[in-house]
């Protein structure tokens, strides 16, 4: 049974160590007891001597009980004590001796010993309460009454001179020690978040290989489903069950990318795209649930910004599409319009803002902050049917701010919202490669000669089927090494599918074989594990010439293989197929 990262984690008042502070507070003050009792016994000034020596033997009574358990809360008795052997000081002695100067490193440790989550302003105020209370009545007393035990002048001088000492080293032992234990708080403050955030970022990366695993295999079967046949009342039913499976993937997605996020994972990687081209592609995906909702969707696109500029263009689409979801889910009637306006431009640089607007529901004033925190939805008897992880605008906050903007909102109830943005863009000459032309539904793999690796059957079984319906010609292994042993018996496939993870030998450690022996032969990783840009760039590494993501749609599948097995340059990647 593995722990629980939880248990690891110690209850706040013990990462602040207040008992431990306390008995060293304690020893520190004894051990100035102590030296100030031989000096006054050294200069005759015994009935201080005295009471001197009462005040440590007290303090050390009190320490001890607390650490044999018999008395749990020493800190308020510490105080009171405190508080009444300068106040009798005050009344041995002589005011011009500066016994109040006590009070300053009584101060200062109020706030350390204090251990009560639940009371701690409380317990405070009232300690403070005690001391500035006694404080007022040593100097009062120390002006106004008649000493009981006579002290010379020089006496007098000594003794302040001594006091002020004493209290300066007091006060800054104090303050050493406080400064000591609060940066060792904090530090295991910052060693707890880590460990939670790490336990936090496997435990979801494996979650999310887990959960995507078995959604290829829904999504694959409903894929296959819709290719084919099917009876008119079965036909509601397959389009739930991709509608469902759809918004699960989404949603899977979106909480691997939050973590990612929150986990300082995520970077951004800017690279030369046409920008009204990535625009018009955007809307592309809406505009069938924007027609079903009988909305209009409308792309305004200032004609200026029909140029190349260095944009990471997966995060920009996913803010986009983040925006476009939200509006047309909370938007009942009207329209949704995405604008893109350059606001100025010189050299090469632009400063350009992108907004989102429709025509629905509004958000209320109250509700505008707190719909771009972390699994916030606005409850409305509108929208209470209306589902989703409260994630996607808190994404597109962060991601924007990573991009050095920040997400803002114009709203008023009942009508519309619009959510805006400005990026300042870098203009480039390099050309942009062109998009690769669409496969048409009558293009296949006839001839293609395909080696699919995966040890999960039904992930096996859907793109077997996949493929074999695209006329390629499949041969399959269940581990790296019956890949291996395939390649042995005949070396003319066209192409690799392997998973990464599998029983035996697994992707990592096949590829570099296939590659030394085989080096033609194109290799994908077919994997369901969430790949950023440098764990892309390590595969490659290895040999792996690009990913299929699982889930997949049959066309995505198709473009992939349709590329490589051209033998494209390992240097050619298509981003626009990393999901991370």
């Amino acid at each position: 049974m593995s722990a629980d990262p939880a248990d690891n984690i110690s209850p706040l008042h013990d990462l602040k160590e207040i008992s431990k502070r306390t008995y060293q507070l304690g020893f520190i003050a004894i051990g100035l007891l102590i030296i100030i009792t031989i000096y006054q016994y050294v200069i005759s000034f015994y009935a201080s001597c005295v009471l001197s020596g009462c005040f440590c033997l007290s303090i050390i009574t009190l320490l001890l009980l607390n650490y044999k358990q018999i008395l749990k809360n020493i800190k308020l008795p510490i105080v009171i004590m405190v508080c009444f052997f300068l106040t009798a000081s005050a009344v041995l002695g002589n005011g011009a001796t500066g016994q109040y100067l006590y009070f300053f490193p009584l101060l200062v440790i109020i706030p350390i010993i204090v251990d009560s989550e639940k009371n701690y302003k409380r317990d405070v105020f009232t300690y403070f309460g005690i001391s500035i209370l006694s404080a007022a009545a040593c100097i009062i007393i120390g002006r106004n009454v008649t000493p009981l035990e006579y002290i010379s002048a020089v006496q007098v001088t000594r003794i302040f001179y001594v006091n002020v000492f004493s209290a300066i080293t007091l006060t800054t032992a104090f303050a050493f020690v406080n400064i000591y234990f609060e940066r060792k708080y904090l530090k295991e403050l910052m060693d707890q978040k880590n460990h939670v955030i790490t336990s936090r970022t496997r435990f979801l990366s494996v979650m999310g290989h887990e959960l995507r695993t078995p959604l290829n295999g829904i999504l694959g079967a409903t894929n296959i489903l819709m290719s084919g046949k099917s009876l008119p009342e079965q036909q509601q039913y397959i389009d739930i069950l991709k509608y469902c499976a759809d918004h699960m993937l989404l949603q899977v997605n979106d909480i691997l990318d939050f973590n990612k996020i929150e986990a300082g994972m995520l970077d951004i990687h800017p690279l030369a795209v046409n920008l009204k081209g990535l625009l018009l592609n955007s809307a592309k995906p809406f505009y069938t649930t924007a027609h079903d909702k009988k909305l209009e969707l409308v792309v305004e696109i200032d004609p200026i910004l029909d140029t190349a500029v260095l944009l990471d263009d997966v995060r920009f689409v996913q803010i986009l599409n983040n925006l476009y979801s939200n509006a047309i889910k909370f938007t009942q009637s009207g329209y949704v319009k995405l604008k893109a306006v350059c606001e100025s431009k010189t050299n090469d640089q632009m400063e350009v803002t992108f907004a989102v607007e429709d025509s629905g529901q509004g958000i209320a004033p109250q509700d505008q902050k707190r719909i771009f925190d972390s699994f916030a939805q606005v409850y409305d008897e509108r929208n209470r049917k209306i589902t989703g992880t409260g994630l996607g605008l808190n994404i597109s906050k962060r991601l924007i701010k990573l991009m050095g903007s920040r997400l803002e909102l114009k709203s008023e109830t009942g009508k519309g919202s619009t959510f805006f943005f400005r990026l300042k863009l870098t203009e480039v000459s390099t050309p942009v490669a062109a998009a690769q032309p669409e496969i048409k539904a009558d293009e296949d793999l006839a001839g293609v000669n395909i080696l699919l690796v995966e040890d999960n059957k039904i992930n096996l079984l859907i793109a077997k089927k996949i493929l074999s319906d695209y006329k390629a010609v499949v041969t399959t292994a269940y581990n790296g090494a019956e890949a291996l042993a395939a390649l042995d018996k005949k070396a003319d496939f066209t192409i690799i599918l392997m998973d990464l993870e599998m029983p035996v030998m697994n992707g990592y450690e096949a590829v570099p074989i296939m590659k030394k022996n085989y080096p033609e032969i194109p290799v994908l990783a077919f994997t369901a594990a969430m790949i950023d840009r440098e764990k892309l760039i390590s595969l490659q590494t290895l040999g792996f010439e690009d990913c299929v993501f699982k889930p997949f749609q049959p066309h995505e599948l198709l473009s992939q293989i349709k590329k490589y097995i051209k033998i494209a340059p390992l240097s050619v990647i298509d981003h626009s197929m990393l999901g991370y």
